[in-house]
């Protein structure tokens, strides 16, 4: 189908590709990522600073993303920087849903956006370890990394949650716990919504995820938790475009 786009928006895109989605519950799916330029947080371990610390790209016009999107695959992932920042995102997810597409949007769960289209909202809250040492971001990314009254206005329709922990370090991982369960009373959740809370760790290094993931077997076995892979990570690396 057809999806009518006005003429003359454009969003400012980092990066697009089509690759398999290596995160959250879709994982292994083939997809179509459109990375946005342009963040409200500074986390310190961001894996896309091109998007968020560094932000670059072009503008693209909405509607050439949605021709694009037209090839294939069905699945596309709208992803960041923070996505929800800009209007231009809620033109782009309506149009790509009228055009028969699945949308998955990625945010950090910071801000809402009118008249914005999920078919799945992959909600990542950043934790306190995010936090930047530079003194002129610290405080900002602060003030804005933790709003559960945004997550919840956002967990309308189908959603995941997603937490980078530093699965590595036993102390570090349980105060990370700590800190997501502390979050996780604050928000409308049954007991078995817990299956869709991944913990992913934060980890670019493919020699190190099986580590990793075996040091988060036992907690997701205790707590109720999904272990949340990283295929793109273990297949190809820390790489842009994959």
């Amino acid at each position: 189908m057809h999806a009518s786009v006005p003429s003359g928006e454009t969003l400012r895109v980092q990066e697009r590709f089509v690759s398999i989605q290596g995160e959250g519950e879709l994982a292994g799916i083939p997809s179509r990522f459109i990375r946005v330029a342009g963040c409200n947080l500074r986390c310190v371990w961001c894996d896309s600073p091109a998007s968020s610390w560094y932000p670059r790209g072009p503008r693209v016009a909405v509607d050439e993303l949605v021709r694009e999107c037209a090839a294939g695959p069905r699945h596309v992932v709208v992803t960041g920087g923070e996505p929800l920042l800009f209007r231009e995102t809620a033109t782009l997810t309506q149009a790509l849903a009228t055009a028969g597409h699945h949308v998955t949007i990625e945010t950090a769960a910071t801000v809402t956006l009118a008249g914005v289209h999920a078919d799945l909202m992959s909600l990542s809250p950043k934790l306190s370890h995010s936090r930047p040492p530079e003194a002129s971001w610290a405080a900002r990314h602060e003030a804005r990394r933790r709003r559960p009254d945004v997550i919840a206005a956002l967990m309308t329709g189908a959603w995941q949650l997603k937490f980078v922990v530093r699965a590595h370090d036993r102390d570090a991982l349980r105060q990370d716990l700590l800190e997501i369960e502390s979050l996780l009373a604050t928000l409308p959740l049954r007991d078995d919504d817990r299956s869709h809370v991944l913990l992913m760790p934060e980890c670019t290094d493919p020699a190190r995820l099986a580590a990793d993931y075996a040091a988060l077997v036992p907690v997701c076995r205790a707590s109720g938790f999904r272990l949340g892979p990283r295929l793109h990570i273990a297949i190809f690396g820390h790489t842009p475009g994959t």
